[in-house]
């Protein structure tokens, strides 16, 4: 009994003990800061700058964090930030200004629905990655806004046409990417003759790559494709309405290269004297 008693004591106090402790280490509640950029589904980790401006950083990754816009806090060395996966549901380029030395700006699998291309953005912005949004249609293209722009991809977006002079504003585009998009749905669906056209009327002459894979196209226009002169390589993979490739449709384009049309069941119909026009093609691709 003895003994019995003295093990129930021991108990106790080890218990009370170690109630003790644990209030002593667990306070009752934490105090956060969230930036107005945060959603309340967000952690308290603080704010996406934390620490960014005296960093110097020259990339930065603020990707998966429920953003609603990007924050205007960001160091002014940065040439490379990665806003993917979150709610941005618009992008203005002059918003970006600040970010004077900014080269390469990913935002795929966000909600962006609306673009401004008006002057007064990062000049040396070179890469654009709008992959995945909700872009339905593209805004105007007048002037030199991204004059430096090499690389702008819009695949995944709903975009079902494209308009004349769509990209005028990019006078040194190189690779346009426009896979996966809705181009060719709708009534007026399709790329409009000088879509590819220059402010002035004069080709997109820098593009070099172009790839419309997995769209709605029916077919490979003169009215387009002859501005752009120095196209080397065209994708037209997985398109389920390519019907035909004939015509002069390679007449401006002498400098292609590759011509990949893998995997477009609905393509039964290839005029053969069309490559007489493409005495630099070196892969051609059509198998099923």
């Amino acid at each position: 009994m003895r003994w019995t008693l003295l093990l129930l004591w021991l108990l106790n106090v080890l218990h009370r003990s170690q109630a003790e402790t644990f209030q002593e280490k667990v306070p009752l509640f934490r105090l956060t800061q969230q930036g107005p950029w945060e959603s309340d589904a967000s952690n308290a980790t603080g704010s996406p700058c934390e620490g960014l401006l005296t960093t110097g950083a020259s990339a930065l990754t603020l990707a998966n964090r429920s953003l609603e816009r990007l924050p205007s806090c960001l160091p002014r060395s940065l040439h490379s930030l990665d806003g993917s996966h979150n709610l941005l549901r618009a992008l203005n380029m002059p918003e970006l200004r600040h970010l004077p030395q900014l080269q390469v700006l990913t935002l795929r699998h966000n909600r962006i629905a609306a673009v401004r291309w008006s002057p007064g953005g990062p000049g040396g912005l070179h890469t654009l990655d709008l992959s995945y949004n909700q872009l339905a249609a593209l805004p105007p293209c007048a002037g030199s806004a991204l004059s430096n722009l090499r690389v702008l991809i819009l695949a995944g977006n709903p975009v079902q046409a494209l308009q004349p002079r769509a990209f005028a504003c990019f006078p040194a585009l190189q690779l346009l990417n426009l896979s996966a998009s809705a181009l060719g749905l709708g009534f007026q669906g399709g790329i409009t003759d000088g879509a590819f056209a220059g402010a002035d009327g004069e080709p997109l002459a820098a593009l070099e790559t172009l790839d419309l894979s997995s769209t709605y196209l029916e077919r490979v226009e003169t009215g387009w494709i002859r501005d752009l002169p120095k196209l080397t390589s065209l994708y037209l993979r997985k398109m389920p309405r390519l019907r035909i490739l004939e015509g002069d449709i390679f007449k401006m384009t002498p400098n292609l290269q590759h011509l990949d049309c893998q995997a477009s069941p609905a393509l039964t119909s290839v005029h053969t004297h069309i490559f007489q026009d493409t005495p630099c093609l070196q892969v051609l691709l059509f198998q099923k």
